[in-house]
């Protein structure tokens, strides 16, 4: 009996542990040399499949995970690509809208909360943003825009 009970509370820990919210880092990766306002789609991405545009891009989250958006540059590592903001376009809002304050984080950097998660309607939310950016060599902000998805 007392060996069932142990295996019972185990099991219950390990699954709460299993469920505990997750920290997703996006990296914008940019060719600081070479992007302009009309090269942004070329000369910037997330790493992501070739044949997946960056407005294709779906980051997966759940309810009360953290997002932590971070620029780099592929070009020279002396350029830097500063995340200025995180803005709602379209669709269902998940990305919460107050800016998280952890002791990581630094100018080149934006954290967020996961604010909103489907209800039984829907299998999954889905949020088109903007990434906004700046690069140290160029003139202006750059705009990409992203998806977010949120699974229960």
């Amino acid at each position: 009996m007392k060996t069932t009970n142990r295996i019972l509370i185990l099991m219950a820990v390990i699954s709460f542990m299993a469920c505990k919210n997750q920290m997703h880092v996006v990296t914008l990766y940019v060719k600081t040399a070479e992007i302009e306002q009309n090269s942004i789609e070329a000369n910037s991405n997330f790493n992501q499949p070739m044949g997946i545009a960056n407005k294709d891009f779906i980051t997966n989250v759940r309810k009360g995970d953290l997002i932590i958006w971070q620029g780099q540059s592929t070009s020279n590592p002396e350029h830097n690509v500063n995340i200025t903001s995180i803005e709602h376009v379209s669709g269902d809002k998940l990305i919460g809208q107050k800016l998280v304050k952890t002791k990581l984080m630094n100018n080149k950097q934006v954290f967020r909360k996961i604010d909103a998660r489907p209800g039984k309607e829907k299998a999954y939310l889905e949020e088109k943003y903007n990434l906004k950016f700046t690069v140290s060599n160029k003139e202006g902000i750059f705009i990409i825009d992203p998806v977010v998805r949120g699974h229960q």
